[in-house]
């Protein structure tokens, strides 16, 4: 019998070791398949992504990018946006309830670069990693930020037109909302570029808006007939002001694009644009959330990532045309 309860014992004793390993693993997670095609753990993160709207182009390629990623490393991803680019309070009250619904990390593209500080602030404090896509701000805490170095991008566009304008000519710039640090960096940008050449600029806040880019270029030009060139700071941009041109029957003027998306390219390819600064927005959707889950499992990610851009001409177009419609699936 004492034989018996010693066996017993030994049993139960074993049994309670098994339990307690179990449930101290730290591998709980689902399995998601690597480039090799070998299983690898993930902690079931959720990243909430906050982008500046969900409805162009331009975005669409981001979360197609982000996408890709998130299936990558089997990672849930949140999307959301406001309607439109300057509907900045809108997008800090998304902000705001991620936090509160306690995501893993937030990836946001700000509108209002200073606007969003304590909303990052207070996802600091709870222990939420913040990264920045597309646009950076000033917040020293982030763990880093993916996108175009907009500053250099826009330089290209400008060294572009340089050979095309002469010494005093009038180009007219069509802009994002102000206090957008995207948008400044990318005048300021142009500008330098073109800064030998005495031109006069006449910069337009168009909102990033295409309908609203109409109207302002077909004033541009009834106050500036004799405007030489047009550089729009985004595609949705540069397509009003190449709609504008076509109703005033000044199809003669150049217009440069910036962003690549594929009505822009395609304007591009019928010839209503001279070129296109062409970001990288699927590759900035999917480096946000491969550098998120890198971060988060401990690894160290570069606090600024490039996703790199070139300006996109008539020659190679319809190549980067069919890049684009594999990263969307088309």
């Amino acid at each position: 019998m004492k034989k018996y309860c010693g066996f017993l014992l030994i049993a139960l004793m074993t049994i309670l070791s098994v339990l307690s390993g179990c449930s101290s693993s730290s591998t709980t997670g689902e399995q998601a398949a690597n480039e090799d095609g070998k299983g690898e753990t993930n902690d079931n993160y959720k990243f909430g992504i906050v982008l500046k709207q969900l409805n162009t182009e331009y975005w669409k390629m981001v979360m197609a990018g982000a996408k890709d990623a998130a299936k990558k490393y089997g990672v849930g991803v949140e999307f959301l946006g406001p309607t439109s680019e300057n509907q900045y309070e809108q997008q800090i009250k998304m902000i705001e309830d991620q936090i509160a619904t306690g995501v893993d990390a937030l990836i946001v593209a700000p509108s209002q670069s200073e606007a969003v500080l304590p909303v990052f602030n207070s996802a600091h404090q709870k222990e939420i990693s913040v990264l920045l896509v597309d646009s950076d701000a000033n917040f020293d805490d982030k763990v880093s930020f993916i996108g175009t170095g907009n500053l250099d991008a826009a330089k290209l566009g400008g060294e572009f037109l340089s050979d095309k304008v002469k010494n005093g000519d009038k180009v007219a710039i069509l802009r994002g909302q102000m206090g957008s640090k995207t948008f400044d960096e990318r005048v300021e940008g142009f500008k330098s570029a073109l800064k030998g050449k005495n031109i006069e600029f006449i910069v337009q806040d168009a909102q990033h808006d295409r309908e609203k880019s109409v109207n302002i270029m077909e004033n541009i030009l009834t106050a500036n007939p004799d405007v030489k060139a047009v550089f729009a700071a985004s595609d949705e941009m540069a397509l009003g002001a190449v709609k504008a041109l076509k109703n005033e029957g000044r199809t003669d003027i150049p217009v440069i694009g910036f962003d690549g998306t594929p009505n822009g390219l395609a304007a591009l390819q019928k010839g209503d644009m001279l070129a296109n600064v062409a970001q990288n927005p699927y590759m900035m959707g999917y480096l946000s959330v491969e550098t998120a889950y890198k971060a988060k499992q401990g690894e160290k990610v570069e606090k600024r990532i490039d996703s790199g851009a070139k300006v996109i001409t008539e020659e190679i177009v319809a190549e980067e045309l069919e890049k684009i419609k594999t990263y969307l699936g088309e």
